[in-house]
């Protein structure tokens, strides 16, 4: 989740290189503040000397980039694709591809009802709208949105299974979600 987090900061460059996107200052700056949340978050793991996980995760970021880039170009050029089917594909393949793994089948019906319910809400539809939005925001723009999902793993790993955050966690959650809040803030009030 902490490796998706640079997520932003790859968007604005490749949506600015790739297709030519300027980008507020105020988006500029909530990168710049989410990213300095994140590291501080990050430092007890990278001191710790866990690295590799890291390297292989960041093509989340890098893939997410690219994705919200094409979407935003598709836009700009009159070509609304309805990308929802595509996150179906996804899933599928996924499913396909990991199914080897998950043999013997084990799971009891209690566990077979959360993954149903994970699958619900944490997949489907955080996806489903993800790709709606990109009709409408900026690249940029959903990357960072894309960082809630930094901080609610955290949470949810805190309540699910009483993973404790520390101090720069939450210290660092709280930058990130300031920086957030901050910039659809003035980006709202900047269109009304």
């Amino acid at each position: 989740l902490v490796t998706m987090a640079v997520g932003p900061l790859l968007t604005a460059l490749v949506a600015r290189v790739a297709i030519g996107h300027r980008i507020a200052p105020r988006t500029w700056a909530a990168i710049v503040a989410a990213g300095g949340g994140i590291a501080w978050m990050y430092a007890d793991q990278v001191a710790g000397g866990h690295v590799a996980g890291t390297l292989v995760a960041f093509a989340v970021p890098v893939a997410g980039a690219i994705n919200w880039t094409i979407a935003q170009r598709a836009h700009a050029h009159g070509d609304d694709v309805d990308l929802v089917p595509a996150v179906l594909v996804g899933a599928a393949l996924s499913s396909l591809y990991t199914l080897p793994l998950a043999l013997p089948f084990q799971a009891s019906a209690h566990d077979l009802g959360l993954l149903a319910f994970l699958g619900l809400t944490q997949l489907a539809i955080p996806c489903a709208l993800a790709v709606v939005c990109a009709r409408v925001l900026a690249a940029p723009e959903l990357s960072l949105l894309a960082l809630l999902e930094v901080i609610f793993g955290i949470a949810l790993a805190w309540w699910g299974a009483g993973e404790a955050p520390g101090p720069t966690v939450l210290a660092g959650g709280a930058l990130v979600i300031g920086a957030l809040v901050a910039n659809e803030a003035l980006g709202w009030r900047q269109t009304t």
